[in-house]
């Protein structure tokens, strides 16, 4: 049911994500987002590369995690926020496109 739920606010923060990419920008790189149908995973376009982060528990948001040329990729949402980290390093604020 949580998963549920946070699909539908992912859904809703991507606001028509059925059928259109979403972009945004996170410091130097622009990724653009389209979820599956079922919210368990996430394709993401980081400049170029492409990449699928699966969903991953959080205690709040919808936190997807995914690997991208040796470097561990988490893109979290919280609401109309985005979030994403490299290797755990600090976080990069995201703006919407």
């Amino acid at each position: 049911m949580k998963r549920m739920l946070y699909g539908a606010a992912l859904c809703m923060a991507l606001a028509a994500c059925e059928s259109e990419n979403n972009v945004i920008v996170c410091g130097g790189y622009e990724v653009a987002l389209n979820m599956s149908s079922d919210g368990e995973t996430l394709t993401a376009v980081i400049n170029g590369d492409t990449m699928t982060l699966n969903h991953a528990i959080s205690a709040s948001g919808a936190r997807y995690v995914g690997e991208l040329n040796d470097t561990v990729v988490t893109l979290w949402n919280q609401g109309h926020d985005w979030t994403m980290f490299l290797n755990d390093d600090a976080p990069i604020e995201c703006t919407v496109k």
